[in-house]
């Protein structure tokens, strides 16, 4: 545990990173990973709740797209501002205090949602983002640490897997109940709140934290910049589709239930190529992976337009379809980007490469929400449609040059012998912060 701050170290070169090996793990990684996959989940169905709802009850408020995009993205800048502070947070008081924290400020943050305006909703949102971001690091890095070489792509699937199974029976659940109704937020607070007792009641320790090990954003761009185009993508889309697909349902003339039920599909496509893209990722060239699913994205875009323009019968099994392809196109990316990252630059750096990841992720879905109810204020709402497709052009064509062209030797940053994982510190500058052992 960290005893108190120290001076910063200098920033090191990037095509030179020092190699820490950190302590080795305490206590039961069975036990310690069975409770914090728990208290994920149960987190997950709260912020499913709570991201549903938030902009669904914006849209039957009536409220501009614009105005709908700027809170869903006020969530991720929240989430980009902690993922320079929280991981000092989590070395100084550790994975399960700071779980518990996090846990708190998400619940009592929810509360807060029916006591004032809608158009203040963005500021409840900004903290939510701040909390959700450390829930996502303690999560991924204690995770992250466990995988062997050959199986990451793996067990990471095999965590979004039951993340989405939990995303989208919330999800279809929220359609049953009244979005006039002020409950909805209650029953996502007390969901934040138990997702503390398997969490809190663990004999195993968390992660101990080595000394700090750091990852340049250039570092991982000179090495795996189809990793950083990947979480970037991910990002723009998921911000888009979470934030702001439950309303475009509701401004095309859908009813709640099957607005819901729109993005629930864009769940339900991801979760049917979660597990076999995880698989790939473990055999195939990744970036060919991320090339034939933006590709297909970019495929779907077309033929939804082309089935809203014809006003073909039965057009929302069409929507609902179409959708779902679009999210098993786009949301697993991040498992298969990550995969690629690890696999570049070595697991040693897992901690680290979580972080800034999760930064790259975060970025794309503080811009996605603004940009995509940009295009659908000025083009209606099928403009988002229109974003979702020049958005996966754009990331096919780059894949498709990358592919082309051989990327430096990763020998410096291959796989090492299994290490336990520690926290890094993580400054805009691509710093070690302050922070002592």
């Amino acid at each position: 545990m960290s005893q108190g701050p120290q001076p910063a170290e200098p920033a090191r070169p990037a095509t030179a990173p020092v190699i820490v090996t950190p302590p080795a793990p305490r206590g039961s990684s069975v036990a310690a990973l069975g409770a914090i996959v728990s208290g994920a989940l149960i987190l997950q169905i709260a912020s499913t709740i709570v991201n549903t709802a938030v902009p669904l009850k914006m849209a039957l408020a009536q409220k501009p797209p614009l105005l709908i995009g700027l809170v869903g993205s006020s969530y991720s800048v929240g989430f980009l501002i902690a993922c320079f502070v929280i991981p000092s947070f989590i070395r100084r008081v550790g994975h399960i205090r700071a779980f518990a924290v996090f846990a708190g400020m998400q619940a009592a943050l929810t509360l807060g949602l029916p006591l004032m305006s809608a158009d203040l909703w963005g500021f409840a949102r900004l903290g939510m983002g701040f909390a959700g971001a450390g829930h996502a690091i303690c999560i991924e890095s204690w995770i992250s640490g466990q995988a062997k070489a050959g199986q990451r792509g793996r067990l990471f699937g095999f965590y979004q897997i039951l993340n989405r199974l939990v995303l989208i029976g919330s999800q279809i659940a929220v359609g049953y109940v009244s979005m006039q109704a002020d409950s909805i937020f209650l029953i996502a607070s007390a969901a934040f709140s138990l997702a503390l007792i398997p969490v809190a009641m663990t004999r195993a320790k968390g992660p101990e934290s080595g000394e700090v090990v750091s990852v340049r954003l250039n570092t991982i761009w000179q090495y795996a910049p189809a990793a950083v185009i990947g979480c970037l993508y991910v990002g723009l889309m998921g911000g888009a589709l979470t934030n702001v697909a439950p309303a475009y349902g509701i401004l095309i003339g859908l009813d709640q239930r099957w607005a819901i039920l729109l993005t629930a599909g864009i769940q339900i496509g991801a979760l049917m190529l979660q597990w076999p893209l995880g698989l790939l990722a473990d055999r195939v060239e990744s970036r060919i992976i991320m090339l034939a699913a933006t590709t297909s994205v970019v495929l779907c875009t077309l033929a939804l337009g082309a089935v809203l323009w014809m006003n073909l019968p039965h057009g929302r099994f069409w929507l609902f379809g179409l959708f779902a392809l679009i999210g098993a196109g786009s949301m697993p990316i991040y498992t298969v980007a990550v995969a690629h990252a690890y696999f570049r630059l070595g697991r040693e750096r897992a901690l680290g490469l979580s972080a800034q990841l999760l930064f790259l992720w975060g970025t794309g879905s503080a811009i996605g929400p603004l940009v995509s109810s940009a295009f659908m204020q000025g083009l209606g709402p099928n403009g988002l449609l229109v974003y979702l497709g020049l958005l996966s052009g754009g990331a096919a064509i780059y894949l498709g040059f990358r592919i082309r062209l051989k990327p430096p030797a990763a020998a410096p940053f291959g796989e090492r012998t299994a290490a336990a994982p520690t926290i890094p510190e993580v400054s805009p500058a691509g710093r070690q912060g302050a922070g002592g052992k």
